[in-house]
Order: structure tokens, then C-alpha cells, then sequence
């Protein structure tokens, strides 16, 4: 600015004839000097106002980049987890599938050896009942020729030519032919 108060208060003008009452000229530089001493007053406390103002504008404009950046990382971060977890609950996935295929191989694998087990088991069996027919024969035969007197002929007990088989697989059904508990 070009004047102060203090200028305007001492400002000294020329003395003319018929001139202004020096009095009320200088009152009236008081008064303006006042006011203008107000004015820059207040000027100079809009302009620190205004630097306040500016500084808090750049505080909350710094925090409202942090947050948007924190924000962003959040974001991030999250969609991170979320991809980390799709992709470890793939993993589970086909890591149990894979276990279970493997159990369901072993427990088909267990199956059939299980069904070859009872089908050797059957056919010791048969067997056996065959060695005891042919030993009852033989004993039948060395009694009737030893005591023809003291045993009698009998009707053979068991003829294992004619024997039905189905009734063994119905006594001792094969796993494939049972129901699997929980199915």
C-alpha cells in the first residue's frame, strides 16, 4: 500500500487563501487514518485467515490422499486374500477329490480281492465237502467189504455232482451283490 495511517495522519498541504478549516481537514484525516488503520487491520487478518485456510485446505487434502491411498491398498489387499483363498480352496478341492478317488480305487481294489478271497473259500469248500464224500465212500466200502454183516448199504448222503451252487452264493453273497451300508 502507498499510505499508512501514520502518512495520511501527518499528510501536510499547502496553505492558500481562502483555504479549508486546517482543523476539520485534519479531524478528517484522523478519521480517515482510523478507519484505514481498520481496514489494513482487517486486511492483514483475512490474509492470515486466508494462510490458515490454505494450510488446514492442504492438511485435509494430505489426509484425503492418504485415505484414498489406504483406501486403494485396502482394496488391494483384499482382493489379494480373496484370489490367495479361491486359490487355496482349489487346492483343497482337488486335493480331497484326488484322496478320495484314491480311496475309492483301494476300497474297489479291497472289493475284489475280497470277492476272489470268498470265491477261493467257496471252492476250498467244495473241495473239502468232495474229499469227505470220497472219504465216507471209501469207508463205506471197506465197511461193507470188512463187515457186510454189521452195515447195511445206505443211500449216499451227499451227491455233490447234482449240488446247486446257488445256494452258496445266496448263503455268502459276493460284495457286489450286497448293499453298501450308507448308500
Amino acid at each position: 500500500m502507498k499510505y499508512t495511517p501514520l502518512d495520511i495522519q501527518r499528510r501536510e498541504f499547502e496553505k492558500v487563501f481562502r483555504g479549508l478549516e486546517e482543523s476539520e481537514v485534519r479531524t478528517f484525516l484522523h478519521e480517515i487514518a482510523g478507519e484505514w488503520e481498520e481496514v489494513l487491520a482487517e486486511n492483514q487478518k483475512l490474509k492470515e485467515e486466508i494462510l490458515d485456510n490454505r494450510e488446514r485446505l492442504r492438511q485435509y487434502q494430505d489426509q484425503d490422499r492418504i485415505f484414498r491411498e489406504t483406501l486403494l491398498q485396502a482394496q488391494r489387499t483384499r482382493e489379494d486374500v480373496l484370489d490367495g483363498a479361491n486359490r487355496e480352496k482349489d487346492l483343497v478341492i482337488r486335493e480331497a477329490q484326488f484322496k478320495a478317488e484314491e480311496i475309492i480305487r483301494e476300497a474297489q481294489q479291497h472289493v475284489v480281492e475280497m470277492e476272489v478271497h470268498l470265491r477261493n473259500l467257496k471252492m476250498e469248500r467244495l473241495k473239502f465237502l468232495r474229499e469227505v464224500e470220497a472219504l465216507m465212500d471209501r469207508t463205506r466200502r471197506h465197511l461193507q467189504e470188512d463187515a457186510p454183516d454189521i452195515y447195511l448199504a445206505a443211500p449216499p448222503t451227499l451227491n455233490l455232482e447234482h449240488l446247486d451252487l446257488s445256494a452258496l452264493d445266496e448263503a455268502f453273497p459276493s460284495p457286489k451283490q450286497r448293499p453298501i451300508p450308507g448308500t
